[in-house]
Order: structure tokens, then sequence, then C-alpha cells
């Protein structure tokens, strides 16, 4: 049987199960592959803004014996789609600012998010599409740790500064991998902050500065209640 790369893995769960499941950009067809084949969900639709890159999709889904209960839509985004409640939806694998794009109002079903770049941008769109991020998961593929969020319908509180670069659910529940995501994120921004010190570059300090202190005070507050 197909197996899922601990991405995709995290991604299916947070999903859970549903009537269809809206895969936008599929690419492959993994995980919808998967999600058929294991009944969490009844059908799917694959979606992809490139005929020849669903084409890979429709490959995967026909030896899998499972064209029936597959639909295939040359689409940007969510256009000319109905998800319903009863389904869920998957935007994977891309930017935050393309995800913020895909996700111009809010969905009647959950979607789940996992942007590669720019998180906070897409934490931001579901914010302003009148969701919320009920929960996060942290995975790691290929040598690269992931955060995947699940969002749902109906808003929640503003999210704060920390929150929208670092993840609410993330930081609220500290799912396996938190912390390690955390330090990580320390070293990245901890490197960004050498080389701002060493331009002339006033607002981008300002921005690298203000980026460190958010992720240690974060890092800092988690070692501690876990003490």
């Amino acid at each position: 049987m197909l197996q899922l790369d601990a991405r995709l893995a995290l991604a299916e769960d947070l999903l859970g199960r549903c009537e269809t499941l809206y895969d936008i950009g599929s690419n492959h067809g993994f995980l919808a592959v998967h999600m058929l084949r294991t009944g969490r969900c009844r059908r799917a639709v694959l979606c992809d803004i490139s005929a020849d890159a669903l084409s890979r999709a429709r490959g995967l889904v026909a030896r899998a014996g499972l064209a029936d209960r597959a639909a295939f839509a040359v689409t940007d985004g969510f256009a000319g789609l109905d998800p319903q409640p009863g389904d869920a939806a998957a935007i994977l694998g891309m930017g935050g600012r393309t995800i913020a794009a895909i996700l111009r109002e809010g969905l009647p079903c959950p979607v789940v998010l996992q942007a590669n770049v720019e998180i906070a941008c897409a934490r931001r769109r579901v914010e302003q599409a009148g969701m919320h991020i009920a929960r996060e998961g942290v995975a790691r593929a290929a040598g690269r740790l992931y955060v995947v969020m699940r969002a749902e319908p109906g808003p929640a509180a503003p999210m704060s500064e920390a929150e929208l670069r670092l993840g609410p659910a993330l930081l609220r529940d500290k799912p396996t991998g938190a912390r390690e995501y955390l330090r990580w994120r320390r070293r990245v921004a901890a490197r960004a902050l050498e080389g701002a010190r060493l331009g002339t570059d006033a607002e981008k300090l300002r921005r690298a500065e203000a980026e460190f202190a958010c992720i240690e005070a974060a890092l800092r507050r988690m070692e501690e209640e876990e003490a």
C-alpha cells in the first residue's frame, strides 16, 4: 500500500474523515489516493492550475483503481468548486502568500494548510477569512521540519504577533516536535539577525531583532513550562 511521508501523514491526521476531499494543488495525488483507499473520504476532487501537473495524479488514481471515486479539476484554487460542511480541503506545499491568495474567503468546511515559507501570511488570511486555527502539528520529512495546521469555520480571538509568527495552537498545545521547531526557528533568526547587524538597513535590523526576540521568548516559556 502507498505510504505517506510524515508531512502528508500529519496532514491526513488533521483532515480526519470527510465526505469529499478537495486537494488543491494535488501534485502527485498521494494524499487523496491514500485517503480514498483507507476510507477517510468517500470522494476526492484533485485540483491544479496546470493540466500537465494534474496528469500525474490522474495516472496514480487510475493505477489504484479509484477513478470512479475521484474527479479532476483544472482550476485556480477553489474557483468553480463547491465544498460543503461535511467536506475537507487541503492546500499543501506552497508559499504562504500563494495559500493566502487561494483562500480568498472562508470555507464551510475544515482546511488543512502547510506553507513552505511565509507561514504568517497563511495564518493572517485564515483570520481575515473568518476562520480559526484549531490544531497545529510538526513533522520532519526529507530532513526538514514542517508545520501543518487545521483551520475551521468561525472566527476566534485575534492572533497576537507571536501566534502569527509561530502558531496559536502550536504555542498552546505544544505538540510533539514543537520545541525542536522553535529551536530551529531560533537558529535561523539568529543568523538573520547577525547578517542584519552587519548591514546598514535599520528597518531590516528592526525586523530581525523582533523576530529573534519573539522566538526566544516563546521558546523560554515552553521550556519553563515543561521543566
